[in-house]
């Protein structure tokens, strides 16, 4: 189990990142539904909506003109304070596996890579934020950032039109930082980040998440749906 802030009985921390489109969430909902048909307890949240902290936030980022990348660096860590404290902390404590789309990796890729904050700002921020808390498991959906931001556009029905998300409208540089951001953290804790091909369909995606969730917790073959 990863090294952090946890004592006695407790559950298993399972990360998703990636870029926008990679599909997290939807492999976040088909892993917890093959974790709970194979009798584990579950919590599946998310970054920033896990928390009513997190929900007013984006709400905020939505209305808001361009805020320094500082700011929005302190905002997510303040977010992500409340969801440790509240949600992921007590679960894992109650002995659940908790998933969750998006963590503090986000906040390194998008931030740092991405916006240009200082590492050893993140890592503070990262710290202080999850009270040395880290994923057991994180999985890296990997995909074309034209690829994601197209799929992002389909699913919401806009077409090419306007972003309705502001990292949305940051451009295909941006989304390139962060997409090699991400490689980065990926090649400095291989134990930690699975890499996963997130251009393939829906399924055989989730069969290679399954395959590395069960490795972690011992599950046969990482099972089937």
């Amino acid at each position: 189990m990863a090294a952090g802030s946890r004592s006695g009985p407790s559950g298993r921390l399972i990360t998703l990142e990636g870029v926008e489109g990679a599909g997290k969430s939807t492999q976040v909902t088909r892993l917890a539904t093959w974790l709970e048909e194979a009798g584990y307890p579950v919590c599946a949240t998310s970054e920033p909506d896990g928390s009513p902290v997190g929900l007013h936030l984006r709400r905020l980022l939505g209305t808001l003109p361009a805020i320094e990348p500082l700011t929005e660096a302190l905002l997510f860590a303040a977010s992500r304070a409340e969801h440790v404290r509240r949600v992921i902390g007590p679960s894992l404590a109650a002995g659940a596996i908790v998933l969750c789309d998006r963590f503090a990796d986000s906040t390194l890729a998008y931030q740092g890579y991405g916006r240009g904050v200082p590492f050893d700002a993140i890592a503070t921020l990262n710290r202080l934020a999850t009270g040395g808390l880290a994923p057991d498991l994180t999985i890296l959906l990997d995909l074309d950032v034209a690829e994601g931001l197209e799929r992002v556009r389909r699913r919401r029905g806009t077409g090419s039109g306007a972003a309705t998300d502001p990292f949305e409208g940051l451009g295909l540089e941006f989304h390139e930082r962060v997409r090699k951001g991400y490689w980065a953290i990926q090649a400095r804790e291989p134990d930690r980040v699975a890499l996963v091909d997130a251009s393939r369909d829906e399924a055989s995606v989730a069969a290679e998440v399954r395959a590395l969730v069960g490795m972690r917790l011992g599950l046969p073959a990482g099972g089937s749906e």
